[in-house]
């Protein structure tokens, strides 16, 4: 009787045992099939127009803009008769794309017009311009642009003005925020809160490449999108 008692002891003893390994073997396979924080992030491709460096002009660190009124630094513009498009473009001096909007011509949202750190306008005495002035004298930078072909107004991504929302939503998933200012629907997208640091890159190529670093911004009249603003720097919705 004693021997049969040690006996299923030890047959007991030997299955938990080897349980336990398939547990751990289990445990082990597992954190062999964790992923980095890099391969967790859901892919993200930064947009951008197809206008060329070479269509920028020469990298330089002053390179002001200026019409009857008003003068912009480190822009350049680009505009459509036909589409009455016109593209922005905020530069740093080795022409890395800081920030990019395109504009329906007849359908700018003002609010863009008033913030001094996006249009960042000056008077010909290079004195801060007035809201006012901005306002009144921002689409004599429309007129004065440089005229290109169409096929310049649509994004690598193929957004171009008159695109629905629901092409946005399908693309980019649903908005970090999305508010109501002056008529537009404004929707916002903010994929920079899962950032990862990339080691050893340009600052140049980085501005350009890093997919967490771009912030989108849509301004919508109607379902149809009007303004789209591409923002490669750090900042709170614009």
């Amino acid at each position: 009787m004693k021997k049969t008692s040690i006996a299923l002891l030890l047959l007991s003893i030997l299955f938990f045992s080897c349980q336990q390994k398939n547990n751990d073997d289990n445990v082990a396979m597992k954190d062999s099939d964790l992923k980095s924080p890099e391969e967790l992030i859901k892919p993200f491709f930064a947009d951008n127009y197809p206008v060329t460096d070479k269509m920028l002009g020469k990298p330089t660190a002053n390179r002001p803009v200026t019409t009857s009124h008003l003068r912009s630094e480190n822009t350049a513009w680009f505009t459509n008769d036909s589409l009455k498009q016109t593209l922005m473009f905020i530069l740093f001096s080795d022409n890395s794309r800081i920030v990019t909007a395109c504009f329906d011509n007849n359908n700018v949202p003002s609010e863009l017009i008033k913030k001094k750190d996006f249009s960042d306008f000056s008077d010909h005495n290079n004195y801060p311009s007035s809201e006012e002035d901005r306002l009144l004298y921002y689409k004599e930078f429309f007129s004065t642009a440089k005229k290109i072909d169409t096929k310049y107004f649509t994004s690598n991504m193929g957004f171009k003005i008159g695109d629905s929302k629901e092409k946005a939503i399908k693309k980019y998933g649903k908005p970090d925020s999305i508010r109501v200012v002056e008529g537009f629907d404004k929707y916002f997208w903010n994929p920079a809160g899962a950032q990862i640091t990339r080691q050893n890159v340009p600052e140049k190529d980085l501005l350009l490449i890093d997919e967490k670093k771009q912030f989108i911004t849509m301004y919508f009249k109607n379902n149809k999108l009007a303004t789209m603003i591409l923002d490669n720097t750090s900042r709170s919705e614009p």
